[in-house]
């Protein structure tokens, strides 16, 4: 077995050597490990207690003997298998921690590859059963921008069952009608055209992303989950007397 592989483990260079050096050996007093080894015999007694100590080496007493042996290398699956089930049985302890409330967090991207960004990277993070939220649709600019992305973006949405609910102007709906090919997990509801808009909000998870359509476009984010929660609530209330 590469010792490259063994240090990924977590294996120091001599531990990985000294594992691999036990492996033909079977069952063997020290001594005989000391003479293979080729090294003082506290080192030798000390990197041997190392791996007893990480599972990877049995050691018994026999007849004021000590023998030693290496673990079956499967024992190595079976302790990552073991981590990756304690981390996700940490993980909802861990996400309540991240979630914690904080200042809100702040950022401004430039450019349609940050309006195509927001989307994928939305998509990609928002499990099966949530919502992406669109308030005042941008219409033609949007999809311009988008080009063949945005049905890339609409693919992913729909693999990974994320909602999407719009609400557009009444100007916008025949556009809309037009571009929004892709209605599965899709409501949309259209409110009177009181005056133009220049930009258009998202809200997705703990994020409000703000679409400024300029002429190099413009995305401001917040990343606060009191902030988004305040436009979910702005938006659900707008959502009660729009109009399919």
């Amino acid at each position: 077995m590469p010792v490259a592989i063994l240090k990924s483990f977590g294996l120091t260079d001599v531990e990985a050597e000294l594992y691999e050096l036990l492996l033909p050996l079977g069952d063997v007093p020290m001594a005989e490990v000391i003479k293979v080894a080729k090294r003082h015999p506290q080192v030798v007694y000390r990197l041997v207690d190392q791996l007893v100590a990480k599972g990877l080496v049995l050691s018994e007493t026999r007849r004021h003997r000590r023998f030693v042996r290496a673990e079956d290398p499967r024992v190595f699956a079976h302790i990552q298998s073991e981590k990756c089930k304690k981390l996700v049985e940490s993980l909802p302890e861990l996400r309540a921690m991240q979630e914690r409330p904080r200042e809100a967090f702040v950022r401004i991207e430039r450019g349609p590859e940050a309006i195509q960004g927001l989307r994928m990277r939305a998509f990609s993070t928002l499990s099966a059963g949530e919502t992406y939220y669109i308030l005042s649709a941008s219409g033609t600019r949007f999809y311009e921008l988008m080009g063949n992305i945005f049905q890339k973006t609409e693919r992913l949405r729909i693999k990974r069952k994320v909602r999407k609910k719009m609400l557009a102007f009444e100007s916008q709906r025949a556009e809309l009608s037009k571009n929004e090919t892709m209605r599965t997990y899709v409501e949309m509801r259209y409110l009177p055209e009181i005056f133009p808009v220049p930009t258009s909000t998202n809200i997705y998870g703990n994020t409000v992303a703000i679409q400024i359509w300029s002429q190099d476009p413009i995305v401001i984010l917040i990343e606060s989950a009191e902030v988004a929660q305040s436009y979910k609530d702005y938006f659900e209330t707008l959502w009660k007397v729009a109009k399919p």
